[in-house]
């Protein structure tokens, strides 16, 4: 089932309910004033849910009756809402604001806009500057089917548990290491990839970051690497998280051109005689990389030099230029990708050069695949 089906058949089993929720809200229409649109969003974003939240145009909140918004003169656009947060972003408290996208679906054939606010741990969102009659410093939120008043503010037990949930109180060390390192602002910066690296987070100091070399047998020239300069002297190690004195996680790194650039190495799966490479949305790997080419490089260290010679690579440079990025997968997306191989217990290639041919030609593949949903 495509994102989209799975999106129509949620909204519908929520109209079918005939009631609002503490994570959705019909509207018959969009709402004309910027104030109560913002503080809709607000009260959803801010609401204790797992999950997304939605805001959905074309549903009459007492009758729960369908009414295509196709002739809502007041209809705003992804566009137009990014562009009033957008606008009014200095205004949010440290300039942060929900993340959300809008989705046209059809469901009896009425067209009805759905606003999908993205659940994520920055909450409270609240204002900073006053918009209009949405007051700042006010948090707002929502509690079963009601939205906290414009003028009013959320329970001090609503609130402390949006705190609990931003600083990650709740939840296990690692996903809260996970959660800080999306924060490069809040550790320290005496950092160096050479010798032993020692960061704190500075408002949670019991959790740490260190490098260590990697022994000597630890891989460091698999073929997504081959595209870089001085391969030969590659080197890896690892960035070792800790809790206190407990390790979470060690991330292999391999680093390039005498440290001059670094990333974290993707995981991988088999994919006909190569190997296909990626990185997990929502792994401590991908959290690391991100930190690593903010933070601790400093030089961006998001894309692979692509290596003259042969077909494959003429086209990734012809799609790419010189640079390729290792692709981002959501969940599902990987086994969506592989499941459209018929390849079954393929002996993969020991030739140095066809693995790189291979690995570009998997990486452009999955490209392919994924505009193609």
């Amino acid at each position: 089932m495509t994102e989209q089906k799975t999106l129509e058949t949620m909204i519908s089993t929520l109209i079918n309910r005939r009631s609002e929720g503490v994570h959705w809200d019909f509207k018959r229409c969009h709402q004309k004033q910027k104030e109560d649109f913002i503080h809709d969003v607000l009260c959803l974003a801010n609401a204790n849910h797992r999950g997304n939240r939605y805001l959905i145009f074309g549903v009459d909140n007492e009758d729960f009756s369908l009414h295509s918004i196709i002739a809502d003169t007041g209809r705003r656009t992804q566009a137009d809402i990014a562009g009033l947060f957008r606008d009014n972003a200095d205004k949010f408290f440290q300039s942060r604001f929900p993340e959300f996208y809008l989705e046209e679906i059809m469901i009896e054939d009425a067209l009805l806009d759905v606003l999908v606010i993205v659940d994520a741990p920055n909450k409270p969102y609240y204002l900073v500057k006053r918009i209009d009659n949405i007051l700042p410093h006010h948090i707002y939120t929502r509690v079963c089917d009601t939205n906290t008043p414009i003028k009013d503010t959320a329970q001090p037990h609503e609130i402390e548990r949006m705190w609990r949930e931003r600083f990650g109180l709740d939840i296990p060390p690692l996903k809260r290491a996970k959660l800080y390192l999306s924060e490069s602002d809040e550790w320290s910066k005496d950092i160096k990839m050479e010798g032993n690296l020692n960061v704190h987070h500075k408002t949670f100091p019991e959790f740490t970051l260190r490098v260590t070399d990697a022994e000597d047998f630890i891989a460091r020239h698999e073929e997504w690497t081959r595209g870089e300069i001085h391969e030969d002297n590659n080197h890896a190690g690892y960035f070792e998280i800790y809790y206190h004195q407990t390790c979470l996680a060690r991330v292999r790194y391999v680093s390039f051109d005498d440290h001059k650039k670094s990333m974290v190495a993707p995981d991988w799966r088999p994919r006909g005689e190569g190997r296909f490479y990626f990185y997990s949305a929502d792994s401590i790997n991908y959290a690391m990389q991100k930190f690593n080419s903010v933070l601790v490089k400093e030089d961006h260290s998001t894309s692979l030099s692509i290596r003259h010679g042969g077909k494959t690579g003429k086209r990734a440079r012809s799609r790419w230029g010189h640079k390729l990025k290792i692709p981002v997968l959501r969940p599902g997306e990987l086994e969506g990708f592989l499941g459209t191989s018929s390849d079954d217990e393929v002996e993969p290639s020991s030739d140095e050069t066809e693995q790189y041919e291979l690995f570009l030609r998997n990486q452009l593949d999955f490209e392919v695949w994924r505009e193609s949903l």
